[in-house]
């Protein structure tokens, strides 16, 4: 899934700046480039996800249409004929058919067969068949994981969503900085609100250069909220 939010967001140039910005010590900048960038595509992926959640009531029908669509599947499996089951059959066996002729990686299309290596590295296996019984249990699962899954359900209170995507985004980058650089991740400012130390510096250029809607004082704050938080959590008083 996260490959779709993967794009290049850093060039040459952003690299050697965060590197002077951050005093990085970096040997390997091709892993730390990497290593960026997979924070970025995670950034990405929690602002999309939590940009527009969905309501507790188009959630609930949502799962309600899917508790209802499996069951009347599951339904007709169990009570196919026997002209029916052989027909399904026969298509079953021309799919493991072709999954043995071509055995590569990929689907090639909607199939009675999985390709056992998105599962496991087996030479010797090219697929796993699913028969109708087992696609009857699936689907009863399902129609139950549902069911199940609208009992769970809490509804969102109405304040301000959590900027999980900053928040996110700078776990991975503290949890990286000490790999990264001799200096301490804080996130002091001067008298006009802008980034003095590496740390706040380097995010405040990084983060921008994935979304640059995002101003220095959001990012600042973000920082000084996740340093309280774990400087809580670890008994410190300061960073």
């Amino acid at each position: 899934m996260l490959e779709n939010y993967h794009r290049t967001t850093y060039n040459s140039a952003d690299i050697e700046t965060l590197i002077s910005l951050g005093r990085i010590d970096c040997v390997d900048t091709n892993q730390f480039r990497d290593d960026l960038e997979s924070f970025a595509a995670i950034f990405r992926w929690e602002n999309e996800r939590f940009s527009s959640p969905s309501t507790f009531k188009n959630t609930s029908d949502e799962l309600s249409k899917i508790e209802k669509q499996a069951k009347r599947l599951a339904d007709s499996l169990k009570q196919i004929s026997n002209e029916a089951f052989t027909a399904l059959e026969k298509e079953a066996f021309l799919d493991e058919a072709q999954m043995i002729g071509k055995r590569d990686d990929t689907n090639l299309k909607p199939s009675m067969v999985l390709s056992i290596n998105d599962f496991v590295d087996e030479q010797n296996l090219v697929g796993i068949s699913i028969t109708i019984q087992s696609l009857s249990n699936i689907l009863d699962g399902l129609k139950e994981r549902a069911a199940r899954s609208k009992e769970s359900l809490t509804k969102r209170g109405t304040g301000k969503i959590p900027d999980y995507g900053l928040r996110i985004w700078l776990i991975n980058i503290q949890d990286s900085w000490p790999r990264w650089s001799k200096t301490g991740f804080t996130r002091d400012v001067d008298s006009t609100g802008q980034p003095i130390t590496p740390a706040a510096q380097f995010c405040v250029y990084a983060l921008q250069k994935i979304d640059p809607s995002y101003s220095v004082s959001r990012i600042v704050n973000g920082m000084k909220n996740l340093i309280n938080e774990r400087n809580k959590r670890s008994g410190k008083i300061r960073e």
